[in-house]
């Protein structure tokens, strides 16, 4: 088991992950960061009219090994 650390950033703020977790392979992070992407998306999306989420995800050297966001942009025409 490898430990990972997921940052979340959207448009106001930033979340460094402090405690990480356990994961067997880099795949499974993967999977986490998108879940957690989701998730994120769906709260936040009937907020406003326009978010960008990002996740981060960090190996046990704490270096960046994986990245995917999303953005919305939604407007009356």
């Amino acid at each position: 088991m490898e430990r990972f650390y997921f940052d979340l950033y959207n448009t106001e703020s930033t979340q460094k992950d402090a405690e990480g977790q356990l994961f067997p392979d880099r795949e499974s992070a993967r999977m986490e960061a998108l879940r957690i992407l989701h998730d994120v998306v769906r709260d936040e999306a009937l907020g406003g009219d326009r978010l960008k989420i990002t996740v981060k995800v960090r190996n046990q050297k704490r270096d960046q090994i994986f990245e995917a966001s999303m953005t919305l942009d939604s407007a009356w025409s």
